[in-house]
């Protein structure tokens, strides 16, 4: 009998200094202003996240959180990601936290009117995302890569673009709150539905004049380039259509500034001799797509020109412009 008591007696002590212990670091916690970086593979267990937190001092014991597992199943419900947690938190406090899964940054991106598909990918790749998994994506011509053929089975505008095509011209310039996770898929999927509400109805309407979407779009990046106002885009748009049916070339500075990338005001005579397709000094008619990605504006105006007897236009250093 004083044996049995003996040993209740530890048992009771032992089990006391137990709860002492484990009470305060699986329930309250003392934690500090100090994270430590912690990363869960797909299918991770709870032996896992407790062998993976005490290897990183996210936990001061591997068995106290299995322990802690068995009394709170949310600890048995890790998800895969990456996290940052307050050392000193309590088993209670990271099994939540885990379970819920890591924390998603959100990121804005503002994309002008006339900017480009490399000044999209530039600014992509200061997020962090890769300039391969973007250009696989949206395409990339220094790769002859074209744009992922999902999108193409997605977005009905983009099914009848050539093989070789890219997104140019389609990304539709806006301000866009996008998942830092989804990047780069996220945001394009995004500009693509924009583009698709804003054309709506465009298709049809272009098909009526005896011209297709993509020659519309087209026709609407070089305009995003050339013009200024609404109605400035408008007659110019009607300038380059009465060119285009003189058998005139449409001599764009734009167009040999997108075959260059050279960025000049006014093009020099090396520029001039460029042979790229986008050259419309050399070349007839529209280039093979667009330049950069228009603006509503410019595509209300490529759709809608204003008629005109004119062929020729300039601006002054002053903006003004002159038919």
């Amino acid at each position: 009998m004083k044996y049995f008591l003996l040993a209740l007696g530890v048992l009771v002590v032992g089990a006391g200094l137990f709860l002492a212990w484990f009470v305060p670091v699986a329930f309250l916690g003392s934690p500090t202003q100090q994270t430590v970086h912690v990363a869960l593979d797909e299918n991770a267990t709870a032996d896992d996240a407790s062998r993976i937190l005490a290897s990183k001092g996210a936990i001061a014991s591997a068995w106290g959180y299995r322990v802690y597992a068995v009394i709170d199943a949310t600890a048995k419900r890790p998800k895969a990601g990456e996290y940052d947690l307050a050392l000193g938190s309590s088993y209670r406090n990271i099994a939540r936290q885990l379970a819920l899964g890591p924390a998603r940054n959100e990121t804005e991106f503002r994309l002008l009117e006339g900017q480009t598909l490399d000044d999209e990918k530039a600014l992509l790749i200061e997020r962090g995302v890769s300039a391969v998994s973007v250009g696989d994506l949206i395409g990339d011509p220094a790769r002859d890569k074209p744009f992922a053929k999902a999108l193409r089975e997605q977005f009905a505008f983009l099914k009848d673009l050539p093989e070789d095509a890219t997104l140019e011209g389609y990304l539709f310039p806006d301000t866009y709150r996008v998942w830092q996770d989804q990047l780069p898929l996220g945001l394009v999927l995004k500009q693509l539905n924009r583009f698709a509400d804003i054309s709506e109805g465009y298709a049809d309407k272009a098909k009526a004049q005896g011209r297709s979407l993509s020659e519309v779009v087209t026709l609407a990046s070089i305009v995003e380039k050339e013009g200024r106002t609404l109605e400035e885009k408008k007659v110019i748009a009607g300038i380059f259509l009465n060119r285009i049916k003189g058998n005139m070339r449409l001599q764009s500075d734009a167009t040999v500034n997108y075959a260059t990338k050279a960025g000049r005001a006014r093009p020099t005579l090396d520029d001039l001799e460029n042979d790229s397709p986008y050259n419309t000094y050399r070349h007839d008619g529209l280039p093979p797509g667009p330049i950069c990605n228009p603006g509503q504006d410019s595509l209300e105006a490529a759709l809608n020109p204003t008629p005109s007897e004119y062929y020729y236009y300039l601006h002054d250093d002053t903006g003004k412009i002159y038919y």
